[in-house]
């Protein structure tokens, strides 16, 4: 059986060894009033909105105020957006990247005008910005393989992941097959699709399930990239009647993920928690705006620079941790997560 790698490039992306977060002393002090941008990608997730309510809210608790920018999915937007908030005098920078590729440029001239930059969940390739804060994408993909094999134990799996030049998408991938070049070996399981997305469009995922079932390929299991890509998927499978037959695992822990967690259509979800890396994404921008010193021992490889890099540990949720995990933490209600379940 055919041995899964991924490029040297990919290989050298995730740099450290054992992980040593952020040390620092003290909380950021309120004496001065910082301004910090906040450039995201979108809101077409669920998660994304959230992020931006804590990450603005935590900012206040430090004495800050944050400048806002929705790129609407558009690098060319964002680059635009990036200049602007610079102009309008940002301390630091905080950037959700649309395109890995194409805001390089964008993140070196921030550097250049003197405006620290803090990378939020995706890397920018080549452009050496000062910070790195994400969870760890290889254990997401290494959480959702252990899940399928725990679950299945033998069959066939479609992988569907995020865009090719997509950091976090290279390091779930590895995690998956970490996991799974096993018992591909010993032919318990096999890849029968492996599909990287073209398009940020989760109905491009839809149409590859729907495509593979209508050839009649057997699927057992499908790791899906986040849960937007798991929702495509069980929506195509649910209409083939197979809804809880086909084991589905996805990533973000969305209210619907969880929904479908507890109906029994999906299987697990990666629990990435919004509060603790929206929080952290606040204190170290305050830190970076004000100048103090952030030590992280910890660093990614962006092409070029050895980014330093707060890496923040995902966990798995599935039925049997939801009151434990997502709903104990206050990221979802009970009735809201159980809503569609209680009616069965």
């Amino acid at each position: 059986m055919k041995q899964y790698r991924l490029s040297a490039f990919i290989l050298i992306l995730i740099a450290c060894t054992q992980l040593i977060n952020c040390k620092v002393s003290r909380k950021p002090l309120k004496s001065d009033k910082p301004l910090i941008g906040f450039l995201m990608d979108s809101l077409i997730e669920e998660r994304w909105a959230r992020d931006r309510d804590i990450f603005i809210s935590s900012v206040k608790t430090y004495g800050g105020s944050v400048i806002v920018q929705i790129g609407e999915e558009s690098a060319k937007t964002q680059e635009a957006q990036l200049q602007y908030l610079i102009d309008q005098g940002v301390n630091s920078l905080v950037l959700i990247p649309n395109d890995p590729d194409l805001l390089t440029r964008a993140v070196q001239e921030a550097k250049k005008r003197g405006v620290p930059v803090l990378l939020y969940e995706r890397l920018v390739h080549n452009g050496g910005a000062d910070l790195y804060l994400a969870y760890d994408a290889k254990r997401i993909g290494a959480l959702q393989a252990e899940a399928i094999v725990k679950k299945i134990q033998h069959g066939s799996v479609v992988i569907l992941n995020g865009k090719r030049n997509d950091t976090i998408a290279a390091a779930i991938h590895e995690g998956i097959f970490e996991i799974l070049n096993p018992v591909i070996m010993r032919g318990t399981i096999q890849v029968v699709e492996d599909h990287w997305a073209t398009s940020g469009n989760s109905e491009e995922t839809a149409e590859v399930i729907s495509t593979l079932l209508d050839n009649n390929v057997r699927i057992d299991a499908i790791l899906a990239y986040n849960d937007l890509y798991a929702e495509a998927a069980i929506r195509v499978i649910t209409l083939k009647r197979l809804a809880g037959k086909i084991a589905v695992v996805g990533a973000d822990a969305d209210l619907a993920a969880c929904q479908r967690i507890a109906e029994g259509t999906q299987t697990m979800t990666a629990y990435k928690p919004i509060e603790t890396i929206a929080a952290k994404a606040a204190e170290l921008a305050i830190y970076m705006a004000r100048k103090e010193r952030v030590t992280v021992h910890n660093a990614i490889y962006d092409g070029s620079y050895r980014v330093p890099y707060y890496q923040l540990e995902p966990i798995a949720v599935d039925a049997s941790n939801l009151r434990e995990t997502v709903i104990k933490d206050g990221f979802h209600l009970e009735e809201e997560v159980y809503r569609n379940a209680r009616l069965k």
